[in-house]
């Protein structure tokens, strides 16, 4: 009888004690413990559906149960939806309950905050947000709401239970409800097919996953589609603020993407007749088509902008003549008819600006795939990538956010998917030539040119916006030693299409060397540290590096008088897979000449390969490490 009583207690869904409200199932004592290995988090519940009502029409419903275990889960607790024109909140409700399934709190509609702020100039954009503050951890929190969407659906909502590798999931599901033989599109990763079934008057598709466990996260994992469970989703025929489409392929979504491009790359006379003047007398389209990109730069600005077909269609092209600004679309679409206006053909290309997501899903169309704009000029013996959105970036280089990434051009014959090209590694180099004066006591002053090259040159361009002090600061993070005093900091760029900018900066320390007795102790290299702190446990994932890059160094020291060499590192040539480190230390009088290389390349490799990542940083990091030592005479 007694052990009845306890099964009845734990299948109740929840009850009152003494008038408070509890709901035992929430209980944190109830998580498998094989859920809170790694987790920040735990969804305990998370029920969703979308009701597909018309073309222009659906409803979302969704009830997730969260389980935050320590503040660095914190976040996960807060709600947020994104609404605009397309998508309104309709309901919610909130509850927030303690470790041992106490009901703390009740979250109503009017908790939920709302903004129009955004990042765009011109925006329907309405964010809603509830920020969860707890008063111990671990808690739960309860979200149960409904969103409204209408003026049309290019996608269905995506189903991704586990958000985030430091996450676990205990039940999930999605239902999706379409009127009968509407023609649905789909793409899975990591979760078991959907489930069918047929009303009288809808077909419905649904995915379920349980126990998913948090996953501790490896350096260098590939992406997360590649391990975590997601569906992606859309209609194939669709309406969308009024604009009808059918996107089968990317060839037909390239066709209706450029539709939208139709009659709006219209300028006026005085304008054409400023781009003929400009132009008249560049001997060459290449010539021509960089003095357009130049004027773009120097007469307009990137503004962010959302209106216009839900952000897919731009403002006319004299339209942001006029006023001086446009987004990627509207800019991209204003360089287009400057060329056009003087024969020369580009074409409207979308992409993903991101240094890591360069691919697209080839056997499935959608939207959400690409977030950018850019342009496409085919010359005779090249064809030019061009960056509308910033002038600051040098005509004719591809930029990390694409460079390599597959794009959607769209022709007149429909989309064509092409990939961008990109750099080798070796051409991605960050160079430091040094000359140490060495004293006797340890002290040194030294003259240090840092050169940035291609994609190295890219991460630190931001360099000549900096103020003179963050100049400091910055080069400051170059040197590996405790104290150093920086001194007459300058740089010299090179806007060519394979770009570089060099740092020259001199600076001072009084620990150079450590001094015991009569020995000295100097670095080989205090230009580097080795950032990589790799885990020797067994890896589970694949490896996959995205962007290689080269590191290089010379350095010239300068021995103090009555001093000589009494040890150094012995050389190293070490080459594996996945790149390559070399060092050597040779004498010239009374210079010691550094030499130190150190290559990353780009790729993909099997877990198994791990051990030779391991040795490779550890040579890295044992080269950084090693010490000269000098002894007085």
């Amino acid at each position: 009888m007694k052990r009845t009583f306890i099964f009845s207690i734990f299948i109740i869904t929840s009850l009152s004690v003494f008038c408070k409200e509890v709901e035992l199932l929430y209980n944190v004592l109830l998580i498998p413990d094989s859920l809170t290995k790694n987790a920040f988090a735990v969804v305990r519940e998370n029920d969703i559906k979308f009701e597909y009502e018309t073309l222009k029409k659906g409803t979302y419903t969704e009830k997730e149960v969260i389980t935050v275990l320590k503040e660095r889960g914190k976040s996960y607790a807060n709600f947020h939806y994104p609404g605009d024109k397309y998508r309104t909140l309709a309901d919610f409700s909130g509850k927030i309950y303690d470790a041992m399934g106490n009901l703390v709190s009740k979250i109503k509609k009017s908790d939920v905050q709302s903004t129009q702020w955004s990042q765009y100039l011109a925006s329907d954009d309405l964010n809603y947000f509830y920020t969860c503050e707890p008063s111990s951890y671990p808690f739960t929190v309860v979200y149960e709401y409904t969103v409204d969407f209408k003026n049309g659906i290019l996608s269905f909502p995506p189903f991704f239970p586990q958000r985030s590798s430091d996450i676990s999931v205990q039940s999930a599901n999605y239902t999706l409800v379409v009127p009968q033989n509407t023609k649905i599109i789909s793409k899975n990763f990591n979760i078991a097919p959907f489930e069918k079934s047929t009303n009288k008057n809808s077909d419905s598709y649904s995915w379920k996953v349980k126990n998913l466990k948090a996953i501790e996260d490896e350096p260098y994992m590939p992406h997360a589609d590649s391990f975590l469970p997601l569906v992606y989703m859309r209609p194939q025929n669709f309406i969308y603020d009024d604009v009808a489409g059918e996107i089968t392929d990317w060839n037909s979504m390239g066709k209706w993407e450029s539709s939208l491009l139709n009659g709006r790359q219209v300028l006026t006379d005085a304008t054409k007749a400023k781009i003929k003047e400009l132009t008249a007398r560049a001997s060459t389209d290449k010539e021509k088509v960089k003095i357009l990109y130049d004027y773009l730069g120097q007469t307009t600005h990137y503004q962010n902008i959302s209106l216009g077909i839900g952000g897919y269609q731009p403002m006319p092209a004299a339209e942001v003549c006029k006023v001086g600004f446009g987004d990627c679309k509207g800019l991209t679409n204003y360089l287009r008819a400057m060329l056009q206006s003087i024969g020369i053909k580009s074409y409207y290309t979308t992409i993903r600006m991101s240094e890591e997501l360069k691919n697209v899903y080839t056997d499935f169309a959608n939207f959400n795939q690409f977030n950018h704009i850019i342009l496409q000029v085919p010359l005779q013996d090249e064809t030019l990538w061009l960056e509308c959105t910033n002038p600051e970036v040098p005509f004719g280089f591809i930029h990390n956010g694409i460079a390599g990434h597959q794009a959607l051009v769209e022709t007149e014959n429909g989309g064509n998917l092409v990939r961008l090209p990109d750099y080798p590694d070796s051409l991605n180099v960050d160079k430091n030539i040094a000359e140490i004066k060495l004293s006797a006591d340890g002290k040194a002053e030294v003259k240090t040119t840092n050169t940035f090259y291609v994609k190295k040159y890219d991460d630190y361009s931001y360099f000549t916006k900096l103020k003179h002090s963050e100049q400091i600061d910055l080069t400051r993070k170059f040197i590996n030693l405790p104290t150093a005093n920086i001194s007459n900091v300058s740089y010299t760029e090179d806007k060519s299409a394979l770009p570089s900018i060099s740092v020259l900066f001199d600076w001072s320390t009084p620990l150079y060397g450590n001094k015991t007795g009569t020995r000295l102790f100097i670095p080989v290299n205090p230009l580097r540290k080795s950032n990589e702190k790799l885990k020797k446990n067994k890896r589970i994932f694949d490896i996959e590096i995205m962007n290689g890059y080269v590191n290089e160094d010379s350095l010239l020291v300068e021995i103090p008088d009555n001093f000589e060499i009494e040890g150094m590192p012995s050389p190293v040539n070490y080459t594996c897979p996945f790149g390559s480190f070399s060092s050597k230390v040779n004498i010239s009088g009374n210079k010691i000449n550094i030499y130190q290389k150190f290559t990353l390349n780009h790729g993909y490799w099997k877990a198994e390969k791990y051990q030779s990542l391991l040795d490779l940083f550890d040579k890295v990091s044992a080269g950084y490490k090693s010490k000269i030592i000098l002894k007085s005479k």
